[in-house]
């Protein structure tokens, strides 16, 4: 059974990153950086070696994404207190892409939810509501 549903989260997860990621199309933007502005989005500014460590990539590849992503806009670079760290924010630009890539994907669940039924779906809801409780509980045990 933990196969199987790991299996199914991963398969879930990749079909709803899929479906959000087909707007990026419209904008000059990888994968890599999309990952770097949602995750900005969500936890606020960050500095580089949080954002590092956050994302599991060097800080050699990071610096590259976030070089492009300051260059197009969408990230900005602020130094901080101590002059050696930078804190990364994104920009309102950065925010307008990662905000239409959410409503795709809320778009792609509502039209799931709507070939499930409202009773399945809310039942759904309260059951990963739950699980999620659970991951939170072992994750910070």
């Amino acid at each position: 059974m933990k196969k199987e549903l790991e299996k199914i989260l991963r398969d879930i997860c990749f079909i709803v990153k899929v479906e959000g990621r087909r707007v990026l199309k419209d904008y000059p933007i990888t994968a890599a950086q999309f990952d770097l502005l949602q995750r900005l989005y969500f936890k606020g500014p960050m500095k580089m070696t949080e954002l590092s460590s956050s994302l599991g990539i060097a800080k050699s590849t990071l610096s590259g994404i976030v070089q492009r992503l300051e260059g197009t806009g969408y990230v900005t670079r602020i130094r901080g207190k101590d002059k050696r760290v930078f804190m990364i924010s994104v920009t309102d630009v950065g925010k307008a892409v990662v905000k239409s890539v959410i409503e795709k994907r809320v778009e792609f669940i509502g039209k799931v939810i709507d070939a499930m039924g409202e009773e399945r779906s809310v039942e759904l809801l309260k059951t990963l509501q739950k699980f999620k409780e659970e991951i939170e509980k072992c994750r910070n045990s």
